[in-house]
Formats: structure tokens, C-alpha cells, sequence
């Protein structure tokens, strides 16, 4: 049993089930203002005049780099979306990915993309949640949570079973939004804003300052590596999903009335805060023993 498999993670389930909801709508939606390889997270900006799709291939290429992606190897996308990551690494790296998703839809789409890319044989795709699995340890040179572990309970343990799985030398990546202090989450967490967007957009979802991930990376084990400040990154991104939402908001009302109106507030709620109330950040640990 692994050692996700507690009480403490059960009792959450409940509220996970409201944060499958929102990743289970329809994939139309999404393709309305995301990239065209479906990536919801920040992007990687190297220059102004950077379009959202150059960033997002960009952002891509470096989780690889920090993973240490080649041909061969064998990894865990922890979240894995709309397979953005998953599919770059099988087609660009000639990797092995387990794509991990709480969502019936993203499996199904993902796996037909990988089909159509010829990488079938690469992908495999579960629905589930992470603390649900029961994989062996040292099952994988690298894993990656990209804007996944915010939804998980106990973050530590998330960590912990992270170096269980991790092979020697493996690397864990991992990017997520955060408070910028204990005293900006304790201030913030519960206005209404706040939980807009960790309650009402996601069904549940707790952002803890950047400090909680560094201490979990090493009481698992790890040693940090790696510490990129995506912040900017992130606001220009949202900025480009709002700008297309708004562009094709008649699309957006066709598939759910009042979402244009929702996803708006959801984009500007989230731009207010960065570099005052919240940071984005990517970290990259490794298993060195």
C-alpha cells in the first residue's frame, strides 16, 4: 500500500469529485482559449513578441530539459490534463509516460491523440487519483506535477510516495501556484476571490506559500535542484486566455451559458494577485541516493 493510502486522503475525496467536474467538461470549451496543444497552465515567455503557442512549446521543452527527458525512460504525469506533456515527451523524447487523470474525457482524448501521433504504444493513460495507485517503487526515472498537487490533501505525502517511485537519479518536476508567505495565505485564503477560484472554478484546490514544497522536497529526500520564478510567465499567459475568451465569447455561450462571464472573472481574479498576493513557481528536485 502506498503511502498516499491514509484516511487523512479519503476524506477528501468528496470535494475531489467537484474538481473532476470542472476538468470533464466538454474539451470544445477549452479549445476556445487555450494553446493549440491544450496546455492549462503558464506558458514560458523568452521574448515579448512570443505568441501563447510559442510559450506554451517553450514551456514543454523546459520541463523536459528539468526532468532530463531521452529516449527511453520511463515517466509519471501526476494530472496530466489534456496530455500536452504527456504527448510532447512520447513524440519529441521517445518516452514512456503514465499520464495520471481524476477526468473520463481527457483519458479519451488523450489516448486518441496518441493514436493519431503514432506514440499509442508510448502513452497510457489512467482515471484515477494519485493516492489510488499502487505502483512499485523506483517505477520511474522522473515525474511531474504541473498545477496538480494545489487539488491533493497532504502534501508531504505526495512528496513522500514521489521518492518512493522515483528511481536513483530520477527528478521530480513541479509547478504550482502559491502564496507568497505564510501570512499572505492565512490573510487571503478564505476571501471571497480566493475561494472563487479554489472553490467555485476548481471544486477544491489549497495554495500554500512556496516554503511547504521546499521542506516537503527534503524531509522526502530530495535535493533541490532547480527554482524558476514563473510569475510573469503565468499573468502573461492568463492575460492571452482571456483575450481569446473574450474574442470568441459567442462560441463560449454556445456550449454553457454565462461561462464567458464566469472564466473572465475566473482570469482577472487570478492576474490581481500576482507578485502581491501570490507567486508561480517551478521546482525541480532529484532522488541523489
Amino acid at each position: 500500500m502506498s503511502t498516499l493510502q491514509t484516511a487523512e486522503f479519503q476524506l477528501q475525496q468528496g470535494e475531489d469529485g467537484a474538481t473532476n467536474k470542472h476538468y470533464n467538461q466538454d474539451v470544445q470549451l477549452f479549445r476556445l482559449f487555450l494553446d493549440s496543444t491544450l496546455k492549462y497552465s503558464s506558458g514560458l515567455y523568452m521574448s515579448d513578441s512570443d505568441s501563447l503557442d510559442t510559450a506554451q512549446q517553450q514551456k514543454l521543452d523546459f520541463i523536459a530539459e528539468q526532468l532530463g527527458a531521452s529516449s527511453g525512460k520511463r515517466f509519471l504525469d501526476i494530472g496530466c490534463g489534456w496530455g500536452s506533456l504527456v504527448l510532447h515527451l512520447a513524440k519529441n523524447y521517445d518516452c514512456e509516460v503514465v499520464g495520471l487523470t481524476p477526468a473520463p474525457r481527457q483519458a479519451e482524448f488523450i489516448r486518441a491523440r496518441a493514436a493519431e501521433f503514432g506514440v499509442g504504444d508510448l502513452v497510457q493513460i489512467q482515471v484515477t487519483h494519485f493516492q489510488e495507485t499502487s505502483f512499485s517503487a523506483r517505477s520511474f526515472d522522473g515525474m511531474s506535477m504541473v498545477g496538480s498537487i494545489v487539488h491533493m490533501f497532504n502534501k508531504p505525502a505526495v512528496l513522500a510516495e514521489c521518492y518512493r517511485l522515483c528511481k536513483r537519479k530520477g527528478r521530480v518536476y513541479l509547478s504550482e501556484s502559491c502564496y507568497r508567505n505564510q501570512a499572505k495565505h492565512d490573510d487571503f485564503e478564505s476571501r471571497p476571490g480566493s475561494r472563487y477560484v479554489s472553490r467555485d472554478i476548481f471544486g477544491w484546490g489549497d495554495m500554500v506559500p512556496l516554503s511547504t514544497y521546499v521542506r516537503g522536497f527534503e524531509d522526502a529526500g530530495f535535493s533541490l535542484v532547480g527554482l524558476r520564478d514563473l510569475t510573469a510567465d503565468y499573468h502573461t499567459t492568463i492575460e492571452a486566455w482571456r483575450a481569446n475568451t473574450l474574442a470568441r465569447s459567442e462560441e463560449f455561450e454556445a456550449i454553457e451559458k454565462g461561462s464567458t462571464e464566469r472564466y473572465v472573472r475566473y482570469f482577472e481574479t487570478a492576474n490581481a494577485g500576482w507578485g502581491y498576493t501570490t507567486k508561480h513557481y517551478a521546482l525541480t528536485a532529484s532522488r541523489s541516493r
